[in-house]
């Protein structure tokens, strides 16, 4: 769009004007953004005329190919193309979004006069168009001030497209706001103005409208030559807490248009410029005399609130699960809190507001908990505003939150707190003497790191010295018995010794929890008494020196269970063994051997699928590690208790030195799956031998329902069998009834002998379903095992 001369200035006033005629970009422009501070050196280059701020915010990085000129119009474009740039620590980093921006460093500067760009904005999530100005090459040194014209995509009062953002950063701070001009500044282009009276004052316009105005009094007003810098920025998730964000809503590519540019300066007024295209000459004087002085201001300056510093109390320090950290976040004026802020931190925890408002400092606290990350240092990520939450000013600005962003050197993060969880024995039963030697280990709840040689105190006098297993979950000791060793039943672990600076900590320095190190070893007895008579009788001319072991003792495992009492239903169900094996010496082969399964039983693991049954079963550390589980196939209606012994064994594939660690149960109850109820028999025991003929067969008829009902307890009711032979049932005589009433006493009687209490339901059932012509000498003569 066509510019005309601002209020109070005449077209005779204009000193500098680029309507970006042609296709190609004027000589006035880099196309790169750079400052004094940079020596004119585009900011965070990657090498190949790429720059961008660089900043923990910027989305973009711009290259010179996202700069095109054509029909009259700057064309700044921002396309989620990702692309390989700098970041403002120097750091090479991908950045999402290629996008372009033009300064006129060197070329075109000024101190002072009316500027005016006509721009239409880009619209999308993301979005952060900017017009800003920074010291140029005249300028003194450093990048002392830095001028925001207009910074489209700011959060505020009203939709992020209408807003107008203006800020002045100076040497002793910032001020500035966000305006809702209520128009869509995406929708057309749209005329963005300042007024700058050096070292006085600077007032912002939009369409020819006052904006704001801050002066001297209020801050310090730059009075050295400026450039002018226009990009196309992208604002990440990290200012999501005060602009719009890139996110899977934002357009492929966004386009920033600018088809004018016009600087006035009166003249005699002081203002200066370097690389002034227009000469008074050659413009019409047909414009309106010029005022004398600038329209009168009819908005007070605006301060937009906005974190200044943020505290952490503790400063320093580790802290633990448990331990409280206040986070103090200041502004540079009274804010009130609505909602219930919080703030991100970088150890996945998050800091929620506890008080503050109606003041400049906001409280919030932080309580370590199990499942934080480690970290060295601290850190605030973002501040979030959930539900409707919100930070504003008295007037109902929303505060700047982008300086609540900080690390914490030296205030670390570490949950867990080291501390032993076990302590075990090798061997872990039976009766040592002189020259035996025993090794402790003692487990922690993660790896600890040894300095010096902690030793353990033991119940009897001796001591047991560190030997290995720093770096690991695991420590051990080892005692040799000697002969001024007392007796003990019980070997006991009393205390742990850190003689001489010796420390067991963790990665973080943090001293482990050694209570848990006391524990009495039941079953392991030291015994350093002789039977031999304490004077020999014959003194050896030459002592016997005992043999040196030429290999180094195995280290047993560590066998750990979840619960050692468990319950599986019947018919098919299934319970989790919870067993764990863990080795301090990667190079040992670690097996665990299962006892006591019984028929009804099975076990599988998670590694392969394998089923294991039987009374003996061996499984490699790595099967019972993936997770075992225990089926149940019990139809009866009792309550079985199978007890399962574990046994854990390492073996050095090299020495073959073998360790054992000590037997571990389970006890496995499969409780009652259906409530059905049986009558009890008393069964009277008679010498049968010599009974009656009337009598063994009612012991006889007694003997078979006995056998029926056992039979019924382990095939269930709804086993069909066939009838008996009425005659042989119901009317034994003689010698028949005689061999019956013995054959089935000893059925009972065997078959109670091989079982004890486990079923086999086969055999009862195949022999009962065939009625009096079972095959009793089968049965009797069949190994029941």
């Amino acid at each position: 769009m066509a510019l005309s001369a601002p209020v109070g200035f005449a077209s005779s006033d204009l000193v500098y004007q680029e309507n970006f005629s042609g296709t190609a970009l004027g000589s006035d422009w880099h196309t790169y953004i750079t400052s004094k501070a940079a020596n004119g050196w585009p900011w965070n280059t990657n090498g190949s005329g790429g720059s961008t701020p660089g900043g923990p915010y910027n989305a973009d990085y711009d290259v010179p190919s996202q700069v095109s000129v054509s029909n009259g119009t700057l064309d700044l474009t921002a396309v989620r193309q990702p692309i390989s740039g700098v970041n403002q620590g120097g750091t090479a980093q991908t950045f999402p979004v290629t996008s372009g921006a033009v300064s006129s460093y060197g070329n075109f500067e000024f101190n002072g006069g009316y500027l005016q760009i006509s721009m239409k904005a880009p619209s999308g999530d993301g979005a952060w168009p900017g017009l800003w100005l920074m010291p140029g090459n005249g300028a003194g040194s450093g990048d002392n001030f830095e001028l925001d014209i207009q910074e489209g995509g700011f959060t505020g009062s009203g939709p992020a497209d209408q807003n107008f953002s203006w800020h002045l950063h100076g040497p002793s701070g910032w001020v500035g706001n966000t305006i809702d001009s209520g128009i869509d500044l995406t929708a057309g282009f749209h005329t963005y103005g300042i007024y700058w009276d050096p070292g006085k004052s600077i007032t912002w316009y939009l369409d020819g409208k006052q904006m704001a105005q801050v002066t001297s009094a209020q801050a310090a007003i730059p009075d050295e030559p400026m450039q002018l810098m226009m990009n196309n920025g992208v604002a990440n998730s990290n200012a999501s807490g005060w602009h719009t964000a890139l996110d899977s809503s934002t357009p492929s590519s966004m386009r920033m248009q600018i088809d004018q540019v016009q600087l006035y300066q009166k003249a005699g007024s002081g203002d200066t410029v370097t690389g002034a295209n227009v000469s008074p000459q050659t413009i019409s004087s047909t414009s309106t005399t010029p005022s004398t002085t600038q329209p009168a201001v009819t908005q007070p300056a605006v301060t937009q609130p906005a974190v200044t510093q943020v505290a952490a109390s503790p400063t320093t320090g580790i802290e633990h699960t448990g331990d409280a950290i206040t986070l103090t976040v200041g502004f540079n004026k009274a804010v009130t809190v609505t909602g219930t802020p919080a703030l991100s931190l970088n150890d996945g925890g998050t800091a929620r507001y506890v008080g503050g408002s109606g003041t400049n400092a906001l409280t919030f606290r932080t309580t370590v908990a199990p499942t934080d990350a480690n970290t060295s240092a601290l850190a605030i990520t973002g501040v979030n505003l959930p539900s409707g939450a919100s930070i504003k000013d008295a007037s109902g600005i929303a505060a700047n939150l982008s300086g609540a962003v900080k690390t914490f050197s030296g205030l670390q993060i570490d949950p867990v707190l080291p501390a032993v969880t076990q302590a075990t024995a090798s061997p872990g039963t039976g009766t040592e003497h002189v020259g035996d030697a025993v090794t402790l280990t003692l487990g922690f709840n993660e790896a600890v790191a040894v300095s010096g040689t902690p030793t353990l105190s033991l119940n009897n006098g001796a001591t047991a010295t560190y030997v290995g297993g720093s770096g690991t979950g695991a420590l051990n000791f080892r005692t040799t018995v000697a002969s001024t060793d007392t007796n003990t039943s019980a070997l006991a672990i009393t205390g742990v010794n850190l003689p001489n600076g010796a420390s067991i900590k963790d990665a973080s320095g943090v001293a482990a929890n050694l209570a848990r190190a006391v524990k009495t070893f039941s079953g392991l007895h030291v015994v350093t008494s002789s039977t031999a008579p304490s004077t020999p009788t014959t003194t050896p001319t030459t002592p016997t020196t005992p043999a040196t072991p030429t290999t180094p003792p195995s280290i047993a495992p560590v066998l750990t269970i979840a619960d050692p009492t468990l319950n599986v239903s019947g018919l098919g169900g299934t319970v989790d063994l919870g067993v764990k094996v863990t080795t301090t010496d990667p190079n040992d082969v670690v097996t665990v051997k299962v006892t006591g399964l019984p028929r009804y039983e099975r076990i599988t693991d998670k590694l392969d699928g394998k089923t294991f049954a039987g009374k003996n079963i061996t499984l490699t550390a790595a099967q019972v590690d993936s997770g075992l589980t225990l089926q149940s196939n019990y139809k009866g209606a009792a309550h079985p208790v199978a007890t399962l012994t574990l046994t854990a064994t390492a073996k050095d594939p090299v020495t073959g030195a073998v360790a054992t660690a000590s037997p571990r149960t389970i006890a496995v109850t499969d409780p009652r799956p259906a409530a059905t109820t049986t009558s009890p028999r008393v069964i009277a025991q008679t010498d049968h031998q010599h009974a009656p003929a009337t009598s063994l067969g009612s012991s006889a008829t007694r003997g078979l329902a006995w056998l029926h009902e056992h039979r019924n307890l382990v095939a269930g009711p709804t086993t069909t069998f066939a009838p008996r032979n009425s005659a042989m049932a119901d009317h034994p005589t003689g010698t028949a009834t005689t061999s019956l009433a013995s054959q089935s006493f000893a059925v009972l009687n065997q078959y109670l002998a091989g079982h004890s209490g486990h079923v086999d339901s086969g055999q009862i059932v195949a022999s009962l379903s065939n009625g009096a012509n079972w095959n009793h000498d089968s049965y009797l003569t069949r190994p029941q095992h």
